[in-house]
């Protein structure tokens, strides 16, 4: 296990802001959240998360609407949901827009500038 990366702390971060009624509960459990699996799949990446059982619980809405932003290395940007299982955290997904590899990507360290979904609506 492992914790958050930047990118993954910054997509939660996002998708808190979109979602006020419980953005402090997504907070929470960000806070104590261990990536147990990553795969980067080469359009993308899969972050398996887990967090304490004594976080929070968040309703069960699935998927939430994580980010966007740019990342470099992506030429036309990434997509990311978060998904739940039993009111927790589970998973972080990354999609590129476009036909791009992210085989060369680290993640870990890449540069990037994630916004909500909802500041794609100004």
């Amino acid at each position: 296990m492992r914790p958050l990366w930047p990118i993954e702390r910054a997509v939660l971060e996002a998708t808190a802001h979109d979602y006020p009624a419980f953005a402090d509960d997504i907070r929470r459990q960000a806070e104590t959240a261990q990536v147990t699996e990553f795969e980067n799949s080469g359009a993308g990446f899969f972050s398996t998360v887990s967090v304490t059982p004594d976080a929070p619980l968040l309703p069960d809405k699935l998927p939430l609407d994580g980010a966007y932003g740019s990342v470099e290395g992506i030429e036309h940007g990434m997509g990311f949901v978060v998904f739940l299982e039993g009111g927790r955290l589970s998973l972080i997904e990354g999609y590129c827009h476009g036909n791009v590899s992210t085989g060369g990507v680290d993640f870990s360290a890449v540069k990037f500038d994630v916004k909500p979904w909802s500041a794609s609506q100004s």
